[in-house]
């Protein structure tokens, strides 16, 4: 089995730290692109500074994602509940609104998105809240009107 590497922020730096097959850490080096803690830390290079770019490239700091140095590709332990079709990771939250200094009242500013008009639902107090969200989500269709009946002429 192959020697799996992850990468994560500590501080300023980045750790990262080798697994063996049976995913035991073997050992954990802080390293950045021009430094290493590692004992071939002393050199130009190392397997270390090898990495630390391409897991910065591909995005997988603080991720998932380990790196197989001897066959140079990612593999991933994903949790399943993340491959799950009804998971959607949360947004990140939109900032607040700020009104721009020098505007009149009432003076309106071009290119803002307005709200969507039918987002809030209001039901009576007394309704059955699942039997109103079943409606919302399952409309009943509009009732077309017959057609007329053919007449002929003899």
């Amino acid at each position: 089995m192959a020697t799996l590497y992850n990468c994560h922020t500590d501080g300023d730096q980045y750790r990262i730290t080798k697994f063996d097959s049976l995913g035991n850490v073997e050992s954990t080096y802080l390293c950045t692109i021009d430094e290493c803690e590692c004992p071939a830390g002393f050199r130009p290079t190392c397997r270390h500074r090898h990495m630390l770019p391409r897991f910065l490239a591909k995005g997988a700091v603080n991720s998932f994602y380990f790196y197989d140095y001897d066959r140079q590709g990612w593999v991933t332990n994903e949790p399943a509940v993340a491959k799950d079709p009804m998971f959607k990771p949360a947004e990140p939250a939109k900032p607040q609104y700020e009104e721009p200094e020098g505007l009149d009242e009432g003076e309106e500013i071009e290119g803002l998105d307005e709200p969507a008009i039918a987002t809030m639902h209001t039901i009576p107090d007394d309704a059955d809240v699942a039997e109103e969200f079943a409606k919302l989500l399952h409309p009943e269709p509009t009732p077309t009107p017959p057609e007329p009946t053919l007449r002929r002429r003899i």
